[in-house]
Formats: structure tokens, sequence, C-alpha cells
């Protein structure tokens, strides 16, 4: 992960405060589907870019001892904080400089786009087991209602994609990869419409900008959002084997 500038939005100090505070966490559902797919005991896992640890704990809950990489400092301060005393090792390493011994899964929660796409397959199949699981899912806040949709994007502000998430088609063409699989895993919530503005100051399409159309554009949604804001947040989960 990478830290952006904080903006008025960014209420806890920091971009990686600011992502624990309002990111939301991983259904069970993703875990369980991993580990089923896996079909085998998953006893030990690396975590590619795994910022505050939403993901670690959920993965590290099952008895699953996680290597958290997360090269960011401000991101490594608040995982390792955050996952004390749980079977998670945070290790600050980016994806393409850790080199450990392998591994039954690899897994990136929305960060393997984050990686090198000309060599992530093939270091992420050098990580693993033969026949280890890798497991690339993420779950953007998209507005779950048309009719708020359309008033985002009629007011010319930024909207969600999950295009970014999507890795089973690279999986598939991929040699070192076999019995690709593509998961849905269905949720939605209704958040305050703070909590929902919060969450996009810590996504890049919106951290990205200047800090002062940032803050520009974040108070100009909340003109155009409702109070309580309808999300979708189903997860897409791309499911491979190392052949």
């Amino acid at each position: 992960m990478t830290t952006s500038a904080t903006s008025g939005w960014q209420l806890l100090g920091t971009a990686a405060e600011s992502f624990e505070r309002f990111r939301l966490g991983y259904p069970d559902e993703v875990v369980e589907r991993t580990l089923t797919y896996a079909g085998r005991p998953v006893t030990r896992a690396v975590e590619i870019g795994a910022g505050t640890g939403k993901a670690a704990r959920a993965f590290a809950s099952r008895g699953v001892h996680v290597t958290a990489l997360e090269s960011d400092a401000d991101m490594f301060a608040v995982l390792r904080r955050e996952t004390a005393g749980m079977q998670v090792e945070p290790v600050d390493r980016t994806f393409e400089e850790y080199d450990g011994p392998r591994t039954d899964l690899v897994y990136a929660a929305a960060s393997w786009h984050w990686t090198d796409p000309r060599s992530r397959c093939r270091r992420a199949a050098d990580l693993l087991a033969d026949g280890g699981v890798v497991a690339v899912f993420g779950s953007p806040a998209r507005l779950a209602e048309p009719a708020v949709r359309a008033a985002v994007h009629d007011a010319g502000l930024p909207m969600l994609d999950d295009d970014a998430f999507r890795a089973g088609p690279e999986l598939a063409a991929c040699a070192l990869f076999t019995d690709v699989e593509e998961h849905r895993v269905a949720r939605e919530v209704v958040l305050p419409q703070r909590e929902y503005v919060g969450y996009l100051s810590t996504v890049s399409d919106y951290a990205a900008l200047p800090p002062e159309d940032r803050q520009r554009v974040l108070h100009r949604l909340t003109d155009v959002l409702p109070a309580q804001v309808r999300v979708d947040l189903t997860v897409r989960l791309d499911l491979a084997r190392r052949a």
C-alpha cells in the first residue's frame, strides 16, 4: 500500500489510520472458500501488501500463520499494532523483495494491482509449494442504488470499479497455475454518509488527487449522497493452484 497526503476527511491523522478506521474487513466466507478450495490443510500463508492487517486477521483467526508483507512505514506500524498476539508476522518488504520459504497459500487483498505485472505470477508460484494456492480478492464499496450512482456520475465525480481486483484471466493465461475459479461473495451494507466518504478518502481514485482537490471532491460528494448510503461490498475472489 502507498500512503497519500492527509486531507480534512482523514480524521485520524494519517492515511494508515484512516485505512484501519474506514475500510471494512472481509467476510468469513472469503476465508472459508479459499481454505475449502485448497483441499488440504493450510497452515502458512504469505500476504501481499497487507496494509493494516484486515485480511491477515481473518486468516489468522482460522489458525493460519500469516507472513504479512507491507513496505509502507505508516501501514506497517498499524499492522504490527493491530495483529499483536496473533499468528501474524509483519515483514517490512515488498512482494518483489521477499524471498522466504515455500508456503501453502499466497494471497492479495486489494493489492494485486499494485504488484509488478511482469513478474507477479512467477513470484507467486515460486513462493508456493506444489499444489499451493494463490488467492486474489477485493471489494470496492460501490453505490448500490442506481439513482445515487446516477447523481454521482452527473456531478462528474469518480466512480469506483472492480476491474483492478480481477485476476482470473491473468492466472488462467499463466502456465504456472491451473484450476482457476472465479467467485463472488455477495455483501451489502448501509453506511452513514460520513463513513462512506471516509472510506473513499482511502481509495486510490480519490487519495491520488492533490490534497485541496481531494477535499473539494469529497465535500461535493456530501451534497450528492443521502444521509444513509446503501453500499455493494461484494467480494471478487479469484483462486488458482500451482501446477
